[in-house]
């Protein structure tokens, strides 16, 4: 049985180290750990950074040696229409990017409830519900048709994630209360932070660092972890859930859009642990002579870098602090979307439901 130990310790060592910062900060700064605040950049919050560029090298650097058994990573070449969908999402982060630097005013209304980014983040993410839900739909009929066992196996999953992201959308928009004129119950009116018909204002620190890790283990970690593991495990057709290294790329920019949250460990390891995955990946590239995708790699990580430190440097232009989370919550619904497409198609798909996932379309690279 594969136990990666190394990156266990390191993500023990973090939870263990994020305590001691909880304590830290109360005992010291009298500050609550998990709480909204505007980043700074003092000899603490540099200590702090440290702590967390440290542990996020050996979480990364822990799990590639775990999993060395397995031989090297196997990655695909993209394709032409995978390579140009990473390039207009990067294109637009910096473009969110430069929004924000020459007019804070409009980056904040762009981001407003019931404006264009939230209902784009809402629809992308009722697009990978309903993905999930065909391939559910088309999994519970192979199953009563005669397929193996694994076929069950798919469409419950496929269902149980359809109806994950149906919620999520709908906690996006306060379940349309806007749309319709509904009015919040006066139980959720004193317990709301925003006084709307949904529950993740009840604890918002809570419920978005939850929505955040869940996003990052699933868009970035997951497809990370599948690059080493694909070529010694054999899935079935439940390697369609396997997410794949398009979604990693094209998703990443979320890691980069944060501000009010950024004081937390987690938040910094999962910006810093993203940004050391698409190296690693990008040096897998460029060992196999891929100048494309090792390019598109490498400049996604520069941007991450230089978007998030804009967002801590010029936090004080910001018109409502967590304005940058929205943007962040667009580009992990528009992961979610490839996400679920991309389980959709091979799940549909003769070859692929049987013989497992593929990352990319076109010919095999090992790095």
């Amino acid at each position: 049985m594969f136990l990666p130990r190394r990156f266990l310790f390191v993500s023990l060592l973090s939870v263990l180290a994020m305590a001691a910062l909880v304590s830290i900060e109360r005992n010291l700064f009298g500050a609550r750990y998990f709480s909204e605040r505007v980043p700074q950049v003092q000899p603490y919050n540099l200590w702090h950074g440290w702590v967390a560029l440290s542990l996020s090298l050996a979480a990364v650097q822990g799990f590639t040696r775990d999993v060395s058994r397995f031989g090297g990573p196997v990655l695909r070449l993209a394709s032409n229409p995978e390579l140009w969908i990473c390039v207009v999402t990067w294109a637009f982060a910096t473009f969110v990017a430069l929004v924000f630097a020459i007019d804070p005013n409009t980056f904040s209304v762009l981001a407003r409830e019931d404006g264009l980014v939230e209902w784009s983040s809402a629809l992308l993410i009722f697009a990978a519900c309903g993905f999930l839900a065909m391939a559910a739909i088309g999994q519970f009929r192979a199953a009563l048709a005669g397929a193996e066992r694994l076929a069950w196996v798919a469409a419950c999953s496929a269902a149980v994630l359809s109806a994950g992201f149906f919620v999520i959308g709908m906690e996006e928009i306060s379940w349309m209360q806007r749309v319709f004129g509904i009015v919040t119950p006066e139980g959720l009116l004193a317990v709301n932070k925003q006084q709307e018909l949904n529950l993740h204002n009840i604890a918002t620190g809570f419920s978005e660092l939850l929505y955040y890790t869940g996003s990052f283990m699933l868009l970035t970690l997951a497809p990370f972890i599948w690059l080493y593991l694909r070529k010694g495990v054999s899935l079935g057709r439940l390697g369609a859930f396997a997410p794949s290294v398009l979604v990693l790329v094209a998703s990443a920019p979320m890691a980069a859009f944060n501000s009010d949250n950024w004081s937390m460990l987690p938040t910094q390891m999962m910006v810093m642990m993203t940004v050391i995955v698409l190296l690693v990946i990008a040096d897998i590239a460029l060992r196999a002579g891929h100048w494309r995708e090792f390019i598109v790699l490498t400049v996604g990580a520069v941007l991450i870098v230089a978007i998030q430190e804009l967002f801590i440097l010029q936090a004080s232009l910001l018109v409502r602090l967590w304005d940058p989370t929205e943007y962040k919550e667009f580009f992990i619904a528009l992961g979610l979307a490839i996400y679920g497409f991309q389980a959709w198609s091979r799940l549909r798909s003769p070859v692929t439901a049987s013989a497992g996932a593929r990352l990319f379309n076109s010919h095999p690279l090992a790095g």
